[in-house]
C-alpha cells in the first residue's frame, strides 16, 4: 500500500505535468486581455479617440451617447471598428432629422422642415443669426423664412443638426388670359402685387385683344405658368397642352374646363355653378367661402386628387400630365374676396392666388444640394455607420503570467525531491 508520503510526491509530478501543459497551450492559444474603452460624447472625445487610436493592439470601444456625436466622431469610431477594434455604443439620442428647401415664387423664400418627437421644442437659426423657435407637431413642424445665410442648424431637445443651405427659385413670368373683367384683373394685380412678373391676353371682342408683354410663344423657356380664367384661351388650347406636357403649370379657373378643346386638360369635369352664401364681408380666412361662387369638380380623372372641397362640392382639384400639372379651381368671381371688405382680404387674395402659382409654376432651378444624412439626420447617421445600439463586451484578462507558471513547477519539483530526500531515496 502506498504511503501518503509517495502520494504527495506523485501529485507534485502531475501538477509539474498539468502547469507544463499549461504552459505549452497558452504559447499555441494565445488569450489576449481585453480592457473596454469606454468613452462619452464630451469636449474631450476628440482627445480621448485619439489616445484609443495611438494604443497597439485592437482596443474594444464603447461610446456612451446621450446625444449622437458629430459626424468627424461616428466617422472615426467606424474606422476603428473598420480595422478591426470592437465598437459598440449605448444610449437614447433624440431621433431629429431637418431639411430646407427653396419655395417657388418671386419671393424666393426658404421653407425650413424639422421631423422631431411631438411637443419638442427646435430653435432654428442660419450663419448669421437666429431665425425662429417652433414647437414640433405629431407631423414634425416648418419654418418659413425670406432668406437664409449658409447653412440651416438647429437644436431639437438638446440634439444639434444642420442641413445645407439651399438656392432660391427664381420663377419666369406667368401668363393671365381671359376676358377683360374685373375677375381677370385682380388676378394679374394679386400676382403683381407679389412679385411675379405677368404678362395677359384680354379679348374684348371677338378677334380683338389687348395684351400685356409678348405673348406670341408659350413655352417654358419663358413662362413658369398660365392662368386660364375663362373660355376665350379656347384658341391655344394644342399650345398650353404642349405647354403643360413639357413641364410647365396651368391653372385652370372658373368656366375654363367648360370648353372642350381644354377640358382635356383638367383635372375633372365642371358641373353647374354654385351662387355664392352671402355677399356679406367676413372674417378673413372665411370671406372666400363666403363671398364666391364656383363650379364644381363633377368627376375627377384618373390620378386627380381633391385639394379643397366644399359643402356643394370639390372646389379644387389637381393632376400631373407628364411633366407639367394642371390646378383647376372652381372660383370664377375671388375677387369678390377682395372686395369683401373684411380685414386683411387684400392681402389673402393676393397670397392665395401666388400660392396657386406656385404650387405648378416650372422653376428651372439648379439641383438642390443634397442633404448629408451625417448632419441633417444624426441618429440615423451613427445607426447607419456602427449599428444599433447594444451593450458594451464583458472585460477579460490576459492569461496567467509564464514566470509564476515556472516559479509553481520550480516549487512543485522541490517539494517532491525534498520528500524523497527525507525519506532516502535519491
Amino acid at each position: 500500500m502506498r504511503s501518503p508520503r509517495n502520494r504527495f510526491e506523485s501529485a507534485c509530478r502531475i501538477g509539474v505535468f498539468a502547469l507544463l501543459g499549461w504552459l505549452l497551450g497558452g504559447s499555441i492559444i494565445r488569450t489576449h486581455a481585453r480592457r473596454v474603452e469606454s468613452i462619452a460624447n464630451d469636449a474631450d472625445l476628440a482627445q480621448h479617440l485619439a489616445a484609443i487610436t495611438r494604443e497597439s493592439g485592437r482596443p474594444t470601444v464603447h461610446l456612451n451617447a446621450a446625444l449622437a456625436p458629430d459626424a468627424w466622431a461616428v466617422d472615426w469610431l467606424a474606422a476603428l471598428a473598420h480595422s478591426g477594434a470592437s465598437v459598440t455604443w449605448t444610449g437614447k439620442p433624440p431621433a431629429v432629422a431637418m431639411s430646407a428647401e427653396a419655395m417657388v415664387g418671386p419671393a424666393q423664400r426658404v421653407r425650413i422642415n424639422v421631423a422631431a418627437a411631438a411637443g419638442a421644442i427646435a430653435r432654428v437659426r442660419d450663419e448669421a443669426s437666429d431665425i425662429d423657435s417652433v414647437k414640433v407637431k405629431e407631423f414634425g413642424a416648418a419654418i418659413v423664412a425670406p432668406r437664409v445665410i449658409g447653412n440651416v442648424s438647429a437644436v431639437v431637445s438638446g440634439q444639434p443638426v444642420t442641413t445645407p443651405a439651399v438656392q432660391s427659385a427664381a420663377a419666369h413670368r406667368v401668363l393671365v388670359v381671359g376676358s377683360a373683367d374685373w375677375e381677370e384683373k385682380f388676378i394679374v394685380s394679386a400676382l403683381e402685387e407679389a412679385g411675379w412678373q405677368v404678362d395677359a391676353r384680354f379679348a374684348v371682342a371677338p378677334g380683338v385683344n389687348v395684351l400685356q408683354g409678348d405673348t406670341a410663344v408659350l413655352d417654358t423657356s419663358r413662362f413658369a405658368a398660365a392662368v386660364i380664367v375663362d373660355s376665350s384661351a379656347n384658341t391655344i388650347a394644342s399650345a398650353l397642352e404642349r405647354f403643360v406636357r413639357s413641364g410647365g403649370g396651368v391653372i385652370l379657373a372658373g368656366s375654363a374646363p367648360l370648353t372642350r378643346t381644354l377640358s382635356a386638360l383638367a383635372a375633372g369635369t365642371s358641373g353647374a355653378r354654385t351662387r355664392p352664401a352671402t355677399q356679406a364681408a367676413q372674417a378673413v380666412d372665411t370671406a372666400r367661402l363666403g363671398s364666391t361662387g364656383f363650379y364644381p369638380v363633377a368627376q375627377l380623372r384618373p390620378g386627380a386628387l381633391v385639394l379643397e372641397r366644399r359643402a356643394r362640392g370639390v372646389s379644387i382639384a389637381a393632376r400631373r400630365l407628364r411633366a407639367g400639372r394642371v390646378l383647376q379651381i372652381g372660383y370664377d368671381d375671388s375677387c369678390r374676396w377682395r372686395m369683401a371688405g373684411a380685414p386683411g382680404s387684400e392681402r389673402a387674395h393676393r397670397e392665395w392666388w401666388s400660392r396657386a402659382v406656385s404650387s405648378v409654376a416650372y422653376i428651372p432651378s439648379p439641383a438642390p444640394p443634397v442633404a448629408k444624412v451625417a448632419s441633417s439626420a444624426p441618429l440615423a447617421y451613427l445607426i447607419d455607420r456602427l449599428g444599433p445600439p447594444r451593450a458594451a463586451p464583458p472585460e477579460r484578462g490576459g492569461g496567467t503570467d509564464p514566470r509564476l507558471i515556472a516559479a509553481l513547477m520550480m516549487i512543485l519539483l522541490l517539494a517532491e525531491w525534498t520528500s524523497r530526500r527525507l525519506r532516502g531515496v535519491r
